[in-house]
């Protein structure tokens, strides 16, 4: 897609993207809190290893169902995604579940979405990217909305594992950025579905390792809600939102569709406040809004 102008969408792609948008930012909004109570019955990581494992088997079946010439990616594209997979998908499911055991899933999801600012960080010290203008105010929103956010002022840094919390999940979203950086710089030429598996079956090898370090034997109950949470996660967030994803970059330019997604925190935020009558005080509020329209901005090339 070469140049993009919203005026060149017709109404039925339109209809098509808002829908598209619906299922990812609702998908992957609503499955922080959802992970939270899944971790009443399962390890952190022995959940994201079971999640993963069994959406990968759906992205399977979903390259069966539609026939794809590719389930694996062209051999010379393997170890970039292996690395890739690591930054962004061990990251954001492993550390960020292990994070939702010390802080709030409404705070949390709000850290992770502050992705596209370190994104942009690395773009510009790794690869002497030039920002632009609304990049620049991007990167400005998104690090004074952090600065809100860990304000000792308004942020009780003694609560018992909060400064662990915090750090691992802001963790997450440096390793995300990286990846994102990476990922960006690597023409590839692998079908994103096929990508997405690889990088699924990757991220559950490595993530079934640490889980066998750190958490074996693994607390655990087999009860109805880690049953259907696990499989809610093996549809919904991993599959149907990965294929609606893919669907959305069809229409939309890769920055376009990523500042759309930063609406996701507020849905994570919603969720939260609903399911575990979460209050988000004002100045948390603030840090949101500055965090996400930041991360939106960042996400321009102009």
């Amino acid at each position: 897609m070469s140049e993009y102008s919203p005026h060149q969408l017709s109404v039925k792609n339109l209809m098509l993207i808002i829908g598209y948008l619906a299922i990812v930012v609702l998908a992957w909004g609503t499955n922080y809190p959802l992970i939270k109570l899944a971790l009443r019955d399962l390890e952190p990581l022995t959940f994201s290893v079971l999640r993963l494992i069994g959406g990968a088997g759906v992205v399977l079946v979903l390259l069966k169902l539609t026939k794809s010439e590719w389930l694996l990616p062209i051999k010379k594209e393997r170890s970039a995604l292996i690395v890739i997979s690591v930054l962004q998908i061990v990251s954001v499911l492993g550390l960020a579940s292990v994070a939702l055991l010390y802080l709030p899933a409404g705070r949390t999801v709000a850290l992770i979405y502050s992705m596209p600012f370190w994104a942009a960080l690395f773009d510009l010290l790794f690869f002497k990217s030039k920002p632009g203008f609304a990049q620049i105010i991007g990167m400005v929103l998104s690090l004074a909305g952090l600065l809100i956010y860990f304000d000792p002022a308004v942020l009780d840094w003694h609560e018992e594992g909060v400064t662990f919390g915090l750090f691992i999940t802001v963790f997450a979203a440096v390793l995300w950025g990286m990846g994102a950086v990476l990922y960006r710089h690597y023409n590839f030429q692998t079908p994103l579905l096929s990508q997405t598996l690889w990088q699924l079956l990757v991220a559950s090898l490595v993530m079934l390792v640490f889980a066998w370090w750190l958490e074996f034997p693994a607390r655990y109950q087999i009860t109805p809600r880690i049953i259907l949470i696990l499989i809610w996660n093996w549809f919904v967030p991993t599959a149907l939102a990965v294929w609606a994803w893919t669907k959305l970059l069809n229409l939309l330019p890769g920055a376009v569709a990523g500042q759309l997604l930063m609406t996701t925190p507020f849905v994570g935020i919603g969720f939260s406040a609903l399911v575990f009558d979460e209050a988000l005080p004002l100045v948390f509020a603030m840090s949101v809004v500055l965090i996400s329209v930041g991360g939106g901005l960042s996400l321009m090339r102009k």
